[in-house]
């Protein structure tokens, strides 16, 4: 009697575990098919907003091209397969209020007390700064939702990146700086964040490969004003500040010579 109690209780158990694992799955996949439907409907109204822009909002189309790829004799960048994450912030950021009048924002000092802070409800943070003429005044009209729909959008499409042809010495200067850097002035190579090829590295480390020469040169310039300072630790900021103008094109004009190919997420 004894070992057919136990039986039973082993068969009942095991039910249970059944139940369970498949009560797991069904659940599991609702969740799953949920937040796939979330995102192509974010993809689906980033879409609608990139063509044909929203009241004073003009589409993204008309200066970052029909399918994302950028402009190149404008300077204007590529936005196609960017990391959603990296498009997020930096639209946040640009949309941000310039420190008030008087207020100068110096690079991040070793020592903590001496960093610029500005207190808001009694929060505490570093300014996280990226300061464009066009780009600011559009950004400050969108909504959260309007930044994570044109993210998911932007994250979603491929792109193929078609080389810009340069002079040869121009190239090598800039593939000596890209992979070596600096060392003498401990300057680090581009391809120690930015990825071997310029493909970029997840949310913090955008792509230079596929972007306009013009548009490298620009972020340089505005790292090295202020402009820009919206990067962890300011690495950038002290990246740039050792660039010296013919650095900047050599670098810009190898990048925009190399071949890139990227799949939508």
């Amino acid at each position: 009697m004894k070992i057919q109690k136990h039986e039973t209780e082993k068969q009942l158990i095991k039910m249970l575990g059944l139940v369970i694992l498949g009560v797991s799955v069904l659940t599991l996949t609702g969740c799953g098919k949920k937040s796939d439907e979330s995102h192509d409907a974010a993809i689906a109204a980033g879409k609608m907003l990139a063509e044909k822009g929203r009241g004073s909002i003009p589409a993204c189309v008309a200066c970052h091209g029909a399918n994302g790829e950028g402009l190149d004799a404008a300077g204007y960048p590529r936005l196609a397969g960017l990391n959603t994450a990296y498009i997020d912030k930096q639209l946040q950021d640009l949309a941000r209020e310039l420190p008030p009048p008087g207020v100068l924002i110096e690079k991040v000092s070793k020592d903590y007390s001496k960093t610029p802070r500005i207190y808001s409800d009694l929060t505490v943070f570093s300014p996280s700064v990226r300061h464009d003429a066009v780009m600011s005044p559009i950004a400050k009209q969108l909504s959260t939702t309007d930044i994570h729909n044109l993210a998911a959008y932007y994250g979603s499409l491929s792109f193929q990146a078609k080389p810009v042809a340069a002079d040869y010495e121009v190239l090598e200067r800039g593939q000596d700086l890209a992979l070596r850097g600096k060392p003498e002035y401990g300057l680090p190579a581009c391809v120690s964040c930015h990825a071997p090829d310029g493909e970029g590295f997840g949310a913090g480390f955008p792509p230079l490969a596929g972007q306009p020469a013009a548009y490298i040169v620009s972020q340089i310039n505005k790292w090295q004003t202020g402009d820009r300072d919206n990067d962890n630790l300011s690495l950038m900021r002290a990246v740039a500040d050792q660039l010296t103008d013919a650095d900047k094109l050599n670098v810009a004009a190898y990048y925009a010579n190399r071949s890139l190919t990227v799949k939508g997420k």
